[in-house]
């Protein structure tokens, strides 16, 4: 630079322009290596990952249990199919046969429940006494042959169900899986197949949710009449089969299979408690299930937390294992029945539902016929009565987990078939009253009531909701009125939707009927919204309305 100005040191003015220059191109030179260097730190910036939100790490205490929060999947869900399905499906008789086939008579056991009667009998009639065939030699006469399961799950959805529940164990303690802790398992006899496995990639192949039930918890005791024997007749005193020892399965089709394996320890006089052993197995068997098929949700068949801490534990790490394959998102349901803690786990309904709107999710469970598949059953809860209680259990924000019978070889009748194909066409109609919805300040209005608690549902017997029943559900600033019957003269009035009401204070917009082409006249008066009905029906059973304001 000096070399430069000496150059031209007799043009002064010249020189003070160049200065001038050289001045703005250092500038400008900064200013690009700041934006240069600008650029790359947001270049690095975006190349990191981004932090997930920080996980809760569960533990069995009520304080970290009490941090669960209901996943947003489930509550939009609003339906699901269960499916009690196992040996117990061969035999046609009764789901809970592993136990009533060792009860001799009413006499002896102080009463069978209807639908346990007989068992016994039909057991010696059509297998033999149980000190020569047991429930031991049923599990291999379940084949599930006719078993296809994207065609079942492709019903399941078409139904509208939105997650599926099969069953991995039931009280006769055999598991429907690939089970490294139980021998007595579908892989090794029986179907030779994973049941749940293969639930599973059925299930996500239609980009539903996965569940699987656990009725596990009871198997300490469910299997104990195995041990006992006739009390009376010519073969009284001779031990039935579950007294047999593995030594004398030698030669015989369960060689190398333990019976305590299936029936369980037998226990101890005035026992009411499961052993440490059974806990450990049974945890460790449920640990499996979660984690080896990636379940969303689990559910287990026991009053409260029945299994005490090792419940609790369970619960914790499924939650924190499901966290762990989500990215941090916890997406996992755990339904148990009666819990102790409504804030750690959803409770659920067995046959019954709540009598008005929950402040945390639940949900109720409940078969179209019977639990199992039994021969001659009565179609208990067809379509409509279905439907109604679907549409009262959601105003109350609930979900429906509806179970289907399979037979023992896999396939369902034709009578559940049809009740299900029913629902999914009230669904393609209505489903937008269901699915995603919230209960509304109040769950409805009419003269029925729901009964609350366990085995007091709605069945075909019950008086049917008239139109002036009506459940309320709401979504994305709409209300979804639904009128639970036609109504004869043609009009319906909203009591709850009155000018004076105090529960709505933004003038309403518009009134139509899911489902109909034809618009419906309606006027907003002192004692009701009222509404005129067209003269064609939209759908079967359970009118929608969908009320804009």
């Amino acid at each position: 630079m000096r070399e430069f100005n000496s150059q031209i040191g007799d043009q002064p003015q010249i020189a003070k322009e160049l200065k001038k220059i050289l001045r703005l191109i250092k500038m400008k030179r900064k200013l690009l290596i700041n934006i240069s260097l600008l650029f790359l730190v947001l270049i690095m910036g975006c190349n990191q990952p981004i932090k997930q939100k920080e996980t809760i790490v569960f533990n069995t205490s009520d304080e970290s249990l009490h941090q669960y929060v209901v996943p947003t999947w489930y509550r939009d869900a609003k339906f699901g199919i269960f499916l009690h399905w196992g040996v117990g499906s061969q035999m046609a008789k009764c789901g809970w046969y592993s136990k009533w086939m060792y009860q001799q008579n009413d006499s002896v056991t102080g009463g069978v429940p209807d639908w346990a009667a007989g068992v016994y009998s039909y057991h010696i009639e059509n297998y033999g006494h149980p000190s020569k065939i047991g429930f031991k030699d049923l599990c291999p006469t379940w084949k599930a042959e006719k078993w296809n399961p994207d065609e079942l799950v492709t019903l399941f959805k078409r139904a509208g169900a939105k997650y599926v529940v099969p069953m991995a164990n039931h009280h006769d303690n055999f598991d429907n899986w690939d089970s490294s802790h139980q021998p007595w398992n579908s892989m090794n006899m029986g179907p030779k197949r994973d049941i749940i496995g293969d639930w599973g990639k059925a299930i996500r192949k239609q980009g539903l949710y996965f569940g699987a039930s656990s009725h596990a918890g009871r198997c300490w005791r469910h299997n104990q009449g195995a041990y006992s024997s006739d009390q009376i007749g010519p073969l009284a005193g001779v031990p039935y089969d579950g007294n047999l020892t593995k030594e004398d399965g030698v030669g015989a089709w369960w060689e190398g299979y333990d019976l305590t394996d299936l029936y369980g320890t037998k226990l101890k006089e005035g026992q009411k408690k499961p052993d440490s052993l059974f806990l450990d197995r049974w945890y460790r068997r449920t640990t499996e299930l979660y984690d080896k098929y990636d379940l969303d949700l689990l559910y287990f068949d026991g009053l409260g937390y029945q299994l005490g801490e090792t419940y609790r534990k369970v619960v914790a790490e499924f939650y924190n294992a499901n966290q762990r394959k989500r990215g941090g998102n916890l997406k996992a349901v755990v339904n148990i029945k009666r819990p102790l803690d409504k804030k750690a786990v959803v409770d659920d309904f067995e046959k019954g539902a709540a009598k008005d709107i929950e402040e945390y999710p639940w949900q109720t469970d409940t078969p179209l016929s019977s639990w199992y598949y039994v021969k001659g059953s009565e179609l208990k809860k067809p379509a409509p009565v279905i439907i109604d209680m679907l549409v009262d259990i959601v105003s109350k924000n609930g979900n429906l987990l509806l179970n289907v019978a399979l037979k023992g070889d896999g396939t369902l009748d034709a009578e559940q078939t049809n009740e299900l194909e029913k629902i999914g066409i009230w669904m393609d109609v209505n489903g937008e009253a269901i699915y995603g919805t919230r209960p509304w300040q109040i769950y409805g209005e009419g003269p029925t009531k729901t009964k609350e608690g366990h085995y007091k549902e709605f069945t075909k017997k019950d008086k049917p909701y008239t139109s002036e029943d009506i459940r309320f559900t709401t979504k994305d600033g709409v209300l979804y009125a639904i009128i639970l019957n036609w109504p004869a003269n043609g009009i319906v009035k909203i009591k709850s939707l009155a000018n004076n009401s105090g529960l709505i204070h933004n003038s309403v917009k518009k009134v139509s009927l899911l489902g109909s082409e034809t618009e419906v006249d309606w006027k907003r008066k002192n004692d009701g919204l009222e509404i005129r009905f067209p003269e064609n029906k939209p759908c079967e059973y359970a009118f929608s309305l969908k009320i804009e304001f």
